[in-house]
């Protein structure tokens, strides 16, 4: 018996010993779920199979994180450590305040891993001259930046701070303010955040159907409408179209652009690819090539699906290419619209742009607008302001905030 006893006393001074290291593990911060219908909480992080859903946590939800990896957070759950996709929720940040930085050297500004000069090793690259940064500390002369979603650090001897960015300012949950064109930006807010992008997808859409339109000649084409060509979900957006109805892809552009039709996303892709998953097939393959790689796309219209989401750093790339196409940009800067449709149902159809955001103000000269209950409000604004053109992204905020931050940068 002796021996036993011996090996329990062990047993439970080396348990005694490593309880304490326990919450050592890792340093530990707030994740809230970001999804109105919930969250499933898993015992794996993969969404392979539904044996691994323990419970959904509703809305709003609060856990404590002890690490994040590949998509998932590690998240304290009762006595258990479970798991939480960053699809749904986000991490709860501890600061509204950061720092937009320009870079002052001529010759440049080397971004670093850590705030020291002593290693040439710990340089990344080199910020242009005047190109923007965005800062979210600083100490002893180096500012911590977000560097393409990681931790950089940058010398205040090749920057400087031009301005402070709050969440007053910015309330929206994510946003990009650009010139149209560039790589770089003006400010930011958790732009490498994922998001739902809601109707803005079609933006995408535009894109993808009139290359091939305009390829083969046939955007003022005739072609009749079927009812599988205009099926979308329950509580779509509707630009009017009818099955029998005979249309041309110039028309359901008009309707999908400025209207927000999901059914007109949806007769779109089936005409260009025929089918709406070709088409989709397509969108993916077109977000690739302009440098999207944060991004997939489920549907042509932007109805909500789990593994459909962008970022504002993404939804700027694709602002850039949608503004040299200048029919497109025509059609989303239209206040209304009337056009004549044929077929067993002849009308007219009259629609109105869905943004109504700052109408008065004549420096919005485009936009395309988005809304489902996960995604919140989003949109993508054109903006000119004398002869330089902009780009605004905003996504996931109400309305009131989405004004305010079009209005703060409208004001810059």
């Amino acid at each position: 018996m002796k021996p036993l006893i011996r090996i329990v006393l062990t047993l439970v001074l080396l348990i005694a010993l490593c309880l304490p290291a326990l919450p050592a593990q890792a340093a530990s911060y707030q994740v809230i779920v970001t999804s109105t219908i919930g969250a499933n909480i898993r015992t794996k992080p993969s969404t392979s199979s539904s044996a691994t859903i323990v419970r959904r946590a509703p809305y709003k939800a609060k856990f404590t994180a002890v690490s994040y990896s590949n998509g998932w957070y590690k998240i304290k759950d009762g006595k258990s450590y479970r798991y939480i996709s960053n699809q749904v929720a986000k991490k709860v940040t501890t600061s509204s305040t950061t720092y937009s930085l320009t870079v002052t050297s001529t010759v440049g500004a080397n971004i670093r891993t850590t705030p020291s000069t002593s290693s040439t090793k710990t340089i990344t690259r080199r910020a242009a001259y005047n190109s923007k940064l965005t800062a979210t500390s600083y100490t002893n002369g180096w500012y911590k930046i977000n560097d393409g979603g990681k931790i950089r650090y940058v010398s205040n001897q090749v920057v400087k701070k031009t301005s402070s960015l709050t969440s007053s300012n910015y309330p929206v949950a994510s946003m990009r303010y650009f010139k149209l064109g560039s790589s770089s930006y003006e400010a930011t807010k958790e732009s490498f955040v994922r998001r739902y992008p809601a109707s803005t997808t079609k933006l995408l859409t535009a894109l993808v159907a009139y290359d091939a339109a305009a390829k083969k000649g046939t955007l003022d084409q005739t072609f009749t409408l079927t009812y599988s060509m205009l099926s979308v979900p329950a509580g779509s957006s509707s630009s009017g179209f009818r099955s029998g109805d005979k249309v041309t892809m110039r028309q359901l552009l008009n309707g999908m652009l400025i209207r927000s039709g999901n059914e007109a996303a949806k007769a779109i892709a089936v005409r260009t690819a025929g089918s709406e998953t070709k088409f989709v097939t397509l969108m993916n393959s077109r977000a690739k090539a302009i440098g999207m790689s944060a991004s997939h796309f489920m549907n042509p219209h932007g109805f909500y699906h789990a593994s459909h989401y962008t970022t504002a750093a993404d939804m700027q790339k694709l602002a850039n290419t949608y503004a040299k196409y200048s029919y497109l940009m025509t059609v989303s800067g239209r206040k209304s619209y009337q056009t004549a449709v044929k077929g067993p149902y002849a009308r007219t159809l009259t629609w109105y742009h869905t943004n109504t955001s700052l109408p008065g103000d004549t420096r919005v000269y485009a936009s395309k607008t988005g809304y489902t209950p996960e995604s919140a409000y989003t949109r993508v604004f054109f903006i000119k302001k004398g002869s330089t053109r902009y780009g605004l992204v905003t996504l996931k905020g109400t309305l009131p905030q989405t004004e305010t931050t079009l209005r703060s940068v409208l004001n810059r």
